[in-house]
């Protein structure tokens, strides 16, 4: 039964571009981050670029967390 449930959870990966600790861009696919990065980091702000990978139990996606 543990099994079953873990094969129906999919792990979801997200990203969020900063500039200067900014965030510009906010849960992004895999797609639209290769996009976007690539064009971003070659063209501008290369030192200022940042990124962060979520990764996250589709379970879990829509859990919003207390602050």
């Amino acid at each position: 039964m543990i099994k079953t449930l873990l094969l129906e959870m999919q792990i979801v990966k997200t990203y969020h571009i900063y500039l200067k600790d900014e965030v510009l861009f906010k849960d992004l696919n895999e797609e639209e981050f290769d996009v976007i990065w690539g064009r971003l980091f070659h063209s501008y702000y290369k030192d200022d670029l940042t990124f962060a990978e979520i990764t996250e139990l589709e379970s879990e996606k829509y859990i919003e967390a207390s602050y």
